[in-house]
């Protein structure tokens, strides 16, 4: 799972290419749809990783927005509490600018895309001093089970300083994002499976 974090991987909000890249992926013995469920309900975050413990929603798109709703959705902005190392806790507003819709029959090869980047404003951060986008991916493997992927790329000024600084926390971070997940999803999925049989042998 580990990555060379010197390699940029692509971001559609940094079209010149990153300074340097974050990346882990694992396969999920479960459907996409389940590794989608637990990723854009952001209730949920804390309960699989301990890189993100918390989410708050900081804006909602769109006036009709339901004001308990947890779900990422485009143009949500959201503030993270993040922690970087053991003892170094902060925190960092992401706007999202992608959530496709996940299938819920297999489509074998099909990916689902989940996109935030860094809220510059919000953060009152110039672009060009320091920018960053997550991306996440659920590939459908087409026979139960699926792929997901997640990396962040930054660039900017200071990216550099941020790799110096936090590049193996950050790469250490997203490993175990992806594994927490990975864990979380496959024990929900053992869990159903489980309740499924027990309603069928009391039938």
């Amino acid at each position: 799972m580990t990555t060379d974090i010197s390699t940029p991987r692509p971001a559609v909000s940094l079209p010149g290419g990153g300074y340097f890249s974050a990346f882990a992926e694992a396969r999920v013995a479960a459907p996409p749809s389940a590794v989608y469920k637990a990723l854009v309900d952001t209730s949920l975050i804390g309960k699989w990783n301990n890189f993100v413990s918390s989410v708050t929603i900081d804006k909602r798109p769109g006036s009709e927005s339901e004001p308990h709703d947890a779900h990422m959705k485009k143009d949500m902005v959201m503030t993270f509490t993040v922690h970087m190392t053991p003892s170094l806790t902060t925190s960092s507003k992401e706007l999202v600018t992608q959530v496709d819709d996940c299938p819920s029959d297999s489509t074998p090869g099909h990916i689902t895309c989940i996109r935030w980047i860094m809220a510059n404003k919000e953060n009152f951060t110039p672009k060009f001093f320091l920018a960053a986008e997550r991306v996440n991916e659920i590939e459908d493997l087409g026979d139960g089970t699926c792929i997901y992927r997640s990396w962040e790329t930054f660039g900017g000024l200071a990216a550099r300083i941020v790799k110096w600084k936090f590049g193996q926390s950050l790469q250490k971070n997203f490993e175990d994002w992806v594994t927490g997940l990975q864990k979380y999803v496959e024990e929900q999925q053992k869990q159903k499976a489980e309740r499924e049989n027990a309603v069928e042998m009391a039938a």
